[in-house]
C-alpha cells in the first residue's frame, strides 16, 4: 500500500526565504539555514480526526524512522508543544500492520482548547484535531442518528451537516413485533442482538446519566418530558415487548427468508415471518426490559410496569424449560445462533439473572446468578454470541444487599484481571488498541465494547482509575484516525471517513451517501479482499459490497455510544 503525504485542509507548502524566519510554512522545516521541503517524507502521522478532551492522554502514531516532533497551531502554524521540539517514543513493531519500526507521539500535556496538528521532522503531518470539553458532542449525536436511522415501521426524518436524510414507513406487516431497530446493512430485527444492543445504552444511562439527560437529539419525541437519549432507547424496548409469546417466551427474530436486495426500506416487499422462541432470545429480553423497567420507572410507572412483568414471565419461562432452545435454523436470515459456550443460553440466563434480580430484589433469581457466577469470567473480547459480561456487570455495580461476597470478590478480581491486561495490551500495541492484535468480525465494535469493562473498572477500582479511563480514552483515538488507515471509521465523522458503508439505505439512496453516524465492522482477518496483504490490519475494503470489514450494526453502534458518553462534558 503506498501513501501520500497528506497536509491539513488549508495549509499550503510554499518556498521559505531564510532561516530568519521565526516559522516554516507546513511542510518545511530549517536546514542547512533554509526552509525546505524534507527529503524523507514518508506518510501522515496519525491521530485522532475528531481530536481530545482536556486531561487525557493524546498520542500520535506514524511509520518510518525515529524523529523529532512538535505540535502547531492549525491557526497560524505557531509551534505550541513542547518548547523545544520533543523526542518520539521506542520503536514498536506493528507486527499486525507489517510496519516494523513505528512511533508514538506523546503530547498529554498539551490541554489548551484549540485545532493543532503534528509534525514530525523528515517525515511529515498528522491532520487537524481539535482538543475540546466538547469534542466528542458531535460524533455523539451523529452515532444516536444512526440509531434513529435504523428505525422499523416509522417514518424516519432528520438532518445532518446541511443534508436530509429520511425514509419512509417500513414493515408495517411486522405484527405485535413492528417497530424496534433494523439489526445492521440488512432489514432483519433479531431479539439477540437487539437486546444485547439496548443493554450497552442502558448501561450508558447508569454511568453517564448527568451527561446524557440534557441532550437533545434531533428525534419526534422531543418535549415528552423523557429525556431524548431514553426515548430512542424505549423505541427499542417496546419492539421488545412485542416479541414475547403467551407463554412467556420470546421470538427469537423477524426477518423475511433471504436477504433484501439493495433497497430503500419502504420498498423492501419480501413476506417476513416472526420466528418461534430461542432461549438466547428470551434470556436476553429478560436482561434488557428488566433494566429498562427500573430506568424509565421514574418517568413512566405503567411503562416500567409492563416491562417489569414481561421480563418476570419471560424468567418463569426460562426456569420452566432449563435446557436450551436453540433459534431457527432454516426459513430465516442472520446467523445469531447458541454461539460456542459449552452451556450454550448460560451467558444469556447470567445477564437476565442478574438484571431481573437488580430490578426486583428476589432472591431466587440472585441465587440463580451466583449458582452461574461461580463460572463466569470477565471476557476483554465479548460480544451478542457471549453477553455473561453484561450480567457480571449489573452484580458488581449493585448497591443492594444480599450479594454472596465469595462471588463479589471473585468477578471483580476477573475484571481487575481484565482491565489490567487491556491497559498494559493499549500501552505496548503501535496504535492503542485494548485488544493488541485480536482482528475478527466487527472488531471496531468489540474495540468499542472494552470501554465497558474500563469504565466500570475505573468506577470501582479507583486506585487504577487513571489508567483504566486513559486506555478507554485511546480506543476512541483509534476508531477515530490513530489506526493503520490513517482515518475514521464512523460514517459522516472525522476526517476521511467510510463512503461506501454496507447499510442498504446508504446504499440505495444515490443521492445521498453515506447516511452519517454509523460505526463499519473494520479490518477482518479472514476477509478475502482484492489487494489484501497477509497482515490483518490491512483488511479493510471501503466498499458496500464488502460485508465482511464495512457492514454496519446496531451493537457496534451501541458500544461506540457507550464509549463517546463517557467523554461527554458534564452538564
Amino acid at each position: 500500500m503506498s501513501w501520500r503525504l497528506l497536509l491539513p485542509l488549508g495549509l499550503l507548502v510554499t518556498a521559505c526565504d531564510s532561516a530568519e524566519s521565526s516559522l516554516c510554512p507546513v511542510g518545511q522545516h530549517i536546514e542547512n539555514g533554509t526552509c525546505t521541503v524534507p527529503t524523507k517524507l514518508q506518510q501522515i502521522v496519525r491521530v485522532s480526526t475528531v481530536g481530545f478532551v482536556p486531561g487525557s492522554p493524546k498520542q500520535a502514531t506514524y511509520a518510518g524512522p525515529a524523529s523529532t516532533f512538535v505540535v502547531r497551531s492549525a491557526a497560524d502554524d505557531s509551534v505550541v508543544f513542547p518548547d523545544a521540539p520533543g523526542n518520539v517514543n521506542p520503536a514498536i513493531d506493528a507486527i499486525d500492520s507489517g510496519e516494523p519500526e513505528t512511533h508514538t507521539v506523546d503530547f498529554s500535556d498539551l490541554n489548551a482548547p484549540g485545532e493543532y496538528y503534528v509534525e514530525v521532522e523528515h517525515v511529515g503531518f498528522s491532520n487537524k484535531f481539535r482538543i475540546g470539553d466538547d469534542v466528542f458532542v458531535e460524533p455523539f449525536r451523529a452515532a444516536m442518528l444512526g440509531m434513529y436511522g435504523w428505525r422499523c415501521g416509522s417514518e424516519v426524518s432528520f438532518e445532518w451537516q446541511g443534508l436530509k436524510f429520511g425514509h419512509g414507513a417500513c414493515h408495517l406487516d411486522d405484527g405485535p413485533g413492528s417497530g424496534g431497530w433494523h439489526d445492521a446493512g440488512d432489514y432483519g430485527k433479531y431479539t439477540n442482538n437487539g437486546a444485547f444492543a439496548l443493554g450497552m445504552m442502558l448501561f450508558a444511562w447508569d454511568h453517564f446519566r448527568p451527561k446524557l439527560e440534557g441532550l437533545s437529539l434531533a428525534i419526534p419525541e422531543q418535549d415528552n418530558g423523557i429525556p431524548d437519549y431514553l426515548d430512542e432507547c424505549l423505541y427499542q424496548a417496546k419492539w421488545l415487548l412485542g416479541m414475547q409469546l403467551e407463554d412467556g417466551s420470546v421470538s427469537d427474530r423477524i426477518t423475511s427468508t433471504n436477504f433484501d436486495g439493495f433497497v430503500m426500506p419502504e420498498s423492501s416487499s419480501a413476506p417476513r415471518n416472526m420466528a418461534p422462541a430461542s432461549t438466547k432470545a428470551t434470556a436476553d429480553m429478560v436482561g434488557a426490559l428488566a433494566h429498562m423497567a427500573r430506568i424509565v420507572r421514574e418517568f413512566d410507572a405503567e411503562q416500567a410496569d409492563q416491562y417489569e412483568e414481561a421480563a418476570k414471565a419471560a424468567w418463569q419461562f426460562l426456569v420452566d424449560n432449563p435446557a436450551a432452545i436453540p433459534p431457527p435454523k432454516s426459513g430465516f436470515t442472520g446467523s445469531y445462533g447458541l454461539g460456542n459456550n459449552p452451556d450454550p443460553d448460560t451467558d444469556d440466563r447470567a445477564w437476565g439473572a442478574a438484571e431481573l434480580w437488580e430490578t426486583t430484589g428476589d432472591p431466587d433469581v440472585l441465587a440463580a446468578f451466583e449458582e452461574l457466577g461461580k463460572s463466569l469470567v470477565v471476557q476483554a473480547y465479548f460480544d451478542w454470541d457471549n453477553v455473561a459480561n453484561l450480567g457480571i456487570y449489573a452484580y458488581l455495580g449493585s448497591e443492594r444487599d444480599g450479594r454472596d461476597q465469595a462471588v463479589v470478590d471473585r468477578l471483580q478480581g476477573s475484571l481487575n484481571l481484565t482491565t489490567s491486561s487491556m491497559v498494559s495490551t493499549a500501552k505496548s500495541h503501535a496504535y492503542g488498541r485494548s485488544l493488541g492484535n485480536t482482528y475478527n468480525w466487527g472488531i471496531n465494535g468489540t474495540i468499542a465494547r472494552t470501554t465497558l469493562a474500563l469504565v466500570l473498572g475505573s468506577r470501582l477500582d479507583p486506585e487504577n482509575a487513571h489508567a483504566d479511563l486513559d486506555t478507554a480514552s485511546l480506543q476512541l483515538d483509534h476508531l477515530f484516525g490513530r489506526n493503520y488507515y490513517g482515518r475514521s471509521f464512523t460514517t459522516g465523522v472525522g476526517l476521511k471517513s467510510p463512503e461506501n458503508p454496507h447499510y442498504r439505505p446508504s446504499v440505495a439512496d444515490t443521492v445521498l451517501s453515506p447516511w452519517p453516524g454509523l460505526l463499519v465492522g473494520g479490518s477482518f482477518a479472514q476477509n478475502s479482499a482484492m489487494g489484501a496483504t497477509s497482515y490483518p490490519a490491512d483488511q479493510w475494503v471501503d466498499d458496500s459490497s464488502n460485508y465482511q470489514t464495512n457492514e454496519v450494526a446496531i451493537n457496534w453502534n451501541a458500544a461506540l455510544i457507550y464509549a463517546l458518553a463517557a467523554f461527554l462534558p458534564d452538564e
